[in-house]
């Protein structure tokens, strides 16, 4: 297995995922906020990237539920924001997310042309890892970054995903990864640059919600001919 990680977004242009796994990270908040809404009983989502987008799609469907965020706030007229604690502890009895963020949902989107499209976080990071062993594939991971650009929380969960893969060759970027991985404490993830916008919107509690480390056995596919992702199921 090889295995690379592309260390700011705009760059997924140069890299060729025919073939690959692609891995989608967006640690604070998206692909956190996916995985809990899933586990908490929604049925699948759908990522677009515009705000009407969305609210067409409402239109054309009122039963679906729309989540998102700008500026790391609810997006006005939405039923959700970006926070994985409005789903947290909730059991809903199925439901259709559409969801429209800043950097998560744009990133899933630069994934097409992969051979599959994961999502990971913190909380899934075991998991994801253990699913991409069973797979074989060579990996790509695709961190969401803030804004186009790189970002701190993203690239480590990518580093510590790739270290308990143990793959038989890393790419440059990967390398760093897991240079960032190993020589960063967890708790320093916080202060990233995202992490400070969270922290002055008074969002502590998604931060540290967002940096629990494997303690979801959740692994999220999204499928880029329908459009529609959901938890991989138990074989």
């Amino acid at each position: 297995m090889r295995v690379e990680v592309i260390l700011s977004p705009g760059e997924v242009v140069h890299h060729d995922l025919k073939g690959k796994t692609c891995v989608v990270i967006d640690v604070f908040r998206f692909t956190t906020t996916v995985l809990t809404a899933l586990e908490a009983g929604m049925e699948r989502f759908c990522p677009v990237e515009g705000v009407e987008e969305a609210l067409n799609l409402k239109r054309a469907n009122p039963k679906l539920l729309l989540a998102g965020e700008r500026n790391a706030l609810k997006i006005p007229g939405f039923d959700f924001g970006n926070s994985p604690l409005e789903h947290y502890g909730r059991a809903y009895a199925g439901g259709e997310l559409i969801f429209s963020t800043t950097n998560g949902t744009k990133a899933v989107q630069s994934a097409k042309g992969a051979e599959e499209v994961v999502l990971a976080c913190l909380r899934s990071a075991p998991a994801v890892a253990a699913y991409l062993a069973e797979q074989g594939r060579d990996v790509v991971f695709l961190p969401a970054g803030l804004e186009g650009r790189f970002s701190l929380e993203d690239t480590w969960c990518a580093g510590c995903i790739t270290g308990l893969l143990a793959p038989e060759e890393l790419g440059d970027g990967a390398q760093a990864a897991v240079l960032l991985y190993e020589h960063t404490p967890p708790e320093e993830l916080a202060n990233s640059a995202h992490g400070r916008r969270l922290q002055a919107l008074g969002l502590w509690a998604d931060l540290h919600f967002c940096l629990e480390y494997g303690v979801s056995s959740g692994v999220v596919i999204w499928d880029q001919d329908t459009g529609w992702g959901a938890l991989a199921r138990e074989r």
